[in-house]
C-alpha cells in the first residue's frame, strides 16, 4: 500500500524541501490564513461527488494538470492539512497514492487550527512556479474493485465500513465490520496514540498482516482510516467506493410496509428491542417506512406522518394534535414539563414537506397513535427511508386565483400510488416529487428530484417536467427535461422515475445516489431517453411554460378564486403545541372550511374565510402568537429538528433561531416584508440554507478553551427568476456572534443597496469578500447586541 504519515506541527515547521497542500476552501486560504509557503488545491479539485465508476476519484487528466499547476511533480514529498481534523487532507494523499505518486506523504496531525495556536499564518497569496506531473493513473492494487470486495466476503479478507453506526444499521456490505474515523481521533483534534490505534483495530480481530478493504460513503473517512492503518505499519490495504447494490435485496419481502406496520403493532407491547428484533437486519430503515424514527435520546422515538401537499382537514389536525398532547411527552429523567425551556412540552414540528413530526413517542403507545390517525385518514407510510417521500405541492391548491391546475388530486393519486407498495419502499435513495399548479412555482421545483410546473400544449394544459434538483454537499437546479405531462400521467412518470432508479441507482454510497448525480453523470439527453424507455407512452416535447414568479409564502390574507380569503399564520420555526394545533382545527371549522393546509416554509393557513369573518378571525388570542403579521426575520425563519433530538446535527436550532428572529425583528429595520433565515444543524441542508437570504448550517471551531459550536454562513440565496443558491462566504462563524453579523450584513445592505434592491439581490451582486468583512468577527466592535446562544 501506499505509505502515508502523521507529522506534527513542529515536525513540519523545521521541515524543508516539502510540498505543503492547503486544502481547504479557497477564501479561507486567503483570508483566514494559510501555512506560510503552502500551496491551495480546494477538495472539490480531487474529490469528485459525482463520480459513478471510480468512486469519487478525479478525472486522470484533470489531476495531473491541478498538481502541475500548484507546483507538484511525482516525486514531491507532499504534506497536507485542512480544517476538518484532518479528513479531506487524507483524501487528498490517498488520491496521490492511489496515483502512484512516488513521493512520501504525510498528513498534518490535527488541523489548520492546531497550527494556528503554535506557529505564524500567512495570507500572502504565493505564485507556485507551475511543473509537469509526468505518469500516473487509478489503476493500481490500492483500488479495490467490485470483484474483490465480493471476494473479500467469502474470504478472510475483512471489509471495514467507515461510516457512521446509524450509516451501517441502515444498510452495508454482508459481514462487514463498522468501525468509525472518529474513533481515531482525539477531543483535540489529533490523532490518539498508537497503542489506542492499535487496540481498536486488535478489538476488531486485526493485526498488520490482516488484509483490509475499506468502504464509506464520501471518501473522506476510509482515508482517515487508511492513514492511520499505514501508520501503524499494516500493508495489505485496499479501498472501494463503487456501488454494490445487488447485495440489497430491494424486493424483499422484508421490506414490506404493511408487513413491517403488522410487526411493529404485534411486538410494541414488548419494547423497542423486541420490535427491532422482530424486524430482523436493517431494522431501523424498516422502521423509518412506517414513520419511525430512533432519537438521540436512547428508546424514544420521532413520529412522522404524511399529508400530500399539507392539505389537512380539521378531523385530522385535531387527533394530531391530540396525539402530540397525549403522547409526544418527555419523561421527568429529561426534564417533563420543563424539558424546553421555551416551547414547554407535548408539541409538533411542521416541515419543510408539509406535513407534521412528533418528538418522544415511546413504541408501546404506535399502536394507540396509529388507531387514532388512521381513522381521519392520517397514514404514516414511506414517510422517511428510501421511498417516495410526501408529495408537496401549491399549498393553497384549489383555491389560488393564479391557478392552472388543481395540484390536489395529482399530489393525492401520486401518494396513493407507491403507498405501501412493497416494490418501491427501498429504492437506492430517497425520492422527492413536486406539483405545482399555479403560477407561482411555490411547492420549489428546483430543489425536488421531479418538479411538475404547470404548461400548455396547445388546447391543453398539465405539466412540464424538471429532474434532478436538490441540495446538501451538492447542491443542484433540476434540469428541465423538454417533456408535457398530462395531469393522468403523472403517476406514470413518477413511477417510471422509481423504476429507472431501482436499476440504474447506487444502493449503498449515500454520498452520490440521490436522483440529481445520474442526471449530472448521464446529462439531461440521455436521462430523459432512459426515462422514456421506462414510461408507458412516448414523451412529447415540452408545453408553454406558464410559471410567471414565484410566491414568497402564503403568510398573510390573501384572496381566494372564490372570493373567500386565506389567513396565512406564521409559525416561527415551525413548532407548535398540540393543545395549540387543537385550537387551530377548532378555528378552521368555526372561520373557514373546516380544513387547513400546512407549507414548505412551515406555517399554516386556514382557508376559505368569508370577508365579514376576517375581523372575528384576526382578534382570537392565539393569532397573537402565530400572526398573519409579523417581523421580517420571524416570517422567514425555517429550521431542520437540530441537535435537541438529531443525531447528526451539531447545533440546536429550533430554541435558538426563533430567539434570534425575536430579536432581529426589535433591532433591525429593513424595508422589506420578510428576510429568509435559515438553519440546519449539519450540513443535510434539511432546513432548505441554500435558498435562503441567509443560511446557516452547524459546525464546530477548535478555540483555546476547546471545541466549541458554530455556523457556516451563505448569504443571496432565492427560487424566484433565475435560481441561485446561497454562496458560502464565511465558515465557522462562532455562534454566539452570528447576530451580530447578520446585523452587520443588513447595515451594509442599507449602505449599498440600489434602489427596490432586496437583500438577496443586494448579496448576489456585492462582492464575496465585502460580504465576508461584513460576517467575520471584528475586533472592538462595540456593539452590544446580547442574545442568549
Amino acid at each position: 500500500m501506499g505509505e502515508i504519515r502523521f507529522i506534527s506541527p513542529a515536525a513540519l515547521a523545521a521541515a524543508d524541501s516539502m510540498t505543503v497542500v492547503d486544502v481547504r476552501d479557497r477564501t479561507d486560504y486567503r483570508e483566514v490564513g494559510h501555512v506560510p509557503g503552502s500551496v491551495s488545491l480546494p477538495t472539490d479539485r480531487f474529490r469528485d461527488p459525482t463520480g459513478f465508476g471510480p468512486g469519487m476519484l478525479p478525472d486522470p487528466d484533470a489531476f495531473r494538470e491541478w498538481l502541475g499547476d500548484v507546483g507538484i511533480g511525482r516525486d514531491e514529498d507532499v504534506v497536507a492539512y485542512d480544517d476538518d481534523r484532518g479528513s479531506d487532507a487524507a483524501r487528498l494523499l490517498v488520491t496521490l497514492a492511489a496515483f502512484g505518486h512516488e513521493g512520501d506523504l504525510y498528513l498534518l496531525d490535527g488541523d489548520y487550527s492546531i497550527w494556528a495556536q503554535e506557529h505564524e499564518v500567512s495570507t500572502a497569496d504565493p505564485e507556485p512556479d507551475a511543473t509537469t506531473y509526468e505518469g500516473g493513473d487509478f489503476e493500481t492494487d490500492l483500488v479495490a474493485d467490485r470483484e474483490t470486495v465480493e471476494a473479500a466476503v467469502q474470504s478472510e479478507t475483512v471489509i471495514l465500513d467507515t461510516r457512521t453506526e446509524a450509516e451501517y444499521e441502515q444498510a452495508h456490505v454482508p459481514g462487514a465490520t463498522q468501525v468509525s474515523w472518529e474513533r481515531f481521533v482525539g477531543e483535540d483534534g489529533r490523532v490518539r496514540p498508537e497503542s489506542e490505534l492499535r487496540s481498536v483495530f486488535e478489538d476488531l480481530g486485526l493485526g498488520p498482516d490482516s488484509s483490509i478493504v475499506l468502504y464509506c460513503n464520501t471518501a473522506r473517512r476510509l482515508s482517515y482510516v487508511y492513514a492511520v492503518l499505514s501508520q501503524l505499519g499494516y500493508e495489505d490495504v485496499r479501498f472501494y467506493e463503487g456501488s454494490l447494490q445487488d447485495w440489497i435485496q430491494a424486493e424483499s419481502p422484508s421490506w414490506d410496509p404493511a408487513e413491517i406496520k403488522a410487526r411493529v403493532r404485534e411486538h410494541a407491547d414488548d419494547g423497542l428491542d423486541a420490535v427491532k428484533g422482530a424486524l430482523g437486519e436493517d431494522a431501523a430503515a424498516k422502521m423509518k417506512l412506517v414513520g419511525l424514527y430512533e432519537q438521540k435520546q436512547g428508546g424514544y422515538l420521532m413520529f412522522r406522518t404524511k399529508i400530500p401537499g399539507g392539505v389537512l382537514p380539521a378531523e385530522a389536525a385535531r387527533a394530531l394534535g391530540e396525539v402530540a398532547d397525549e403522547y409526544a411527552r418527555a419523561p421527568d429523567s429529561y426534564g417533563g414539563t420543563e424539558q424546553n425551556p421555551m416551547f414547554g412540552d407535548g408539541y409538533l414540528d411542521i416541515t419543510t414537506r408539509q406535513d407534521v413530526q412528533l418528538h418522544w413517542i415511546e413504541i408501546e403507545d404506535v399502536p394507540d397513535i396509529w388507531e387514532r390517525l388512521d381513522p381521519v385518514g392520517v397514514s404514516t407510510f414511506q414517510t422517511g427511508g428510501n421511498s417516495v417521500r410526501n408529495v408537496v405541492a401549491c399549498p393553497v391548491a384549489g383555491l389560488a386565483p393564479d391557478e392552472v391546475v388543481d395540484a390536489r388530486p395529482v399530489a393525492e393519486a401520486v401518494t396513493e400510488a407507491f403507498l405501501a407498495d412493497r416494490r418501491y419502499a427501498n429504492l437506492p435513495r430517497k425520492l422527492k416529487v413536486s406539483v405545482n399548479g399555479c403560477r407561482g412555482a411555490c411547492a420549489q421545483p428546483e430543489i425536488n428530484d421531479l418538479g411538475f410546473t404547470p404548461a400548455r400544449k396547445g388546447d391543453r394544459v398539465g405539466f412540464n417536467l424538471a429532474a434532478g434538483g436538490g441540495l446538501s454537499d451538492s447542491p443542484r437546479i433540476a434540469s428541465d427535461l423538454d417533456v408535457f405531462v398530462e395531469p393522468d400521467e403523472v403517476v406514470d412518470v413518477v413511477r417510471a422515475t422509481a423504476d429507472l432508479f431501482i436499476e440504474h441507482g447506487s444502493y449503498l454510497d449515500t454520498a452520490v445516489n440521490r436522483l440529481r448525480f445520474l442526471v449530472e453523470e448521464w446529462g439531461v439527453e440521455r436521462f430523459r431517453d432512459e426515462l422514456e424507455r421506462f414510461a408507458p407512452f412516448a414523451f412529447e416535447p415540452s408545453g408553454e411554460d406558464l410559471v410567471e414568479h414565484h410566491h414568497a409564502d402564503h403568510v398573510g390574507i390573501r384572496e381566494q378564486a372564490d372570493g373567500d380569503s386565506y389567513v396565512g399564520l406564521n409559525v416561527p420555526v415551525g413548532r407548535m403545541g398540540g393543545s395549540e394545533f387543537v385550537e387551530l382545527a377548532g378555528l378552521a371549522e368555526e372561520y373557514g372550511s373546516g380544513e387547513l393546509r400546512l407549507t414548505p416554509k412551515q406555517n399554516a393557513i386556514v382557508v376559505g374565510v368569508p370577508d365579514d369573518r376576517l375581523d372575528a378571525l384576526g382578534d382570537e388570542e392565539l393569532l397573537d402568537t402565530y400572526s398573519p403579521d409579523p417581523g421580517p426575520f420571524s416570517r422567514g425563519v425555517v429550521t431542520c429538528t437540530g441537535r435537541e433530538y438529531c443525531n447528526y446535527a451539531l447545533i440546536e436550532t429550533k430554541m435558538r433561531a426563533r430567539r434570534w428572529a425575536e430579536t432581529l425583528d426589535e433591532r433591525i429595520d429593513i424595508d422589506q416584508d420578510r428576510v429568509e433565515f435559515r438553519l440546519s444543524g449539519c450540513t443535510a441542508s434539511c432546513a432548505q440554507p441554500q435558498i435562503g437570504d441567509i443560511g446557516m448550517r452547524g459546525e464546530t471551531i477548535q478555540t483555546d478553551e476547546g471545541v466549541t459550536q458554530a455556523v457556516d454562513v451563505a448569504l443571496g440565496g432565492r427560487l424566484n427568476g433565475d435560481p441561485q443558491f446561497a454562496e458560502w462566504i464565511a465558515p465557522r462563524v462562532p455562534i454566539e456572534e452570528l447576530p451580530a453579523a447578520i446585523e452587520r450584513v443588513v447595515d451594509l445592505y442599507h449602505d449599498r443597496s440600489r434602489e427596490g434592491e432586496r437583500l438577496f439581490e443586494c448579496c448576489q451582486r456585492l462582492p464575496n469578500e465585502t460580504l465576508y468583512d461584513a460576517l467575520a468577527p471584528a475586533a472592538g466592535d462595540a456593539r452590544d447586541l446580547q442574545v442568549q446562544s
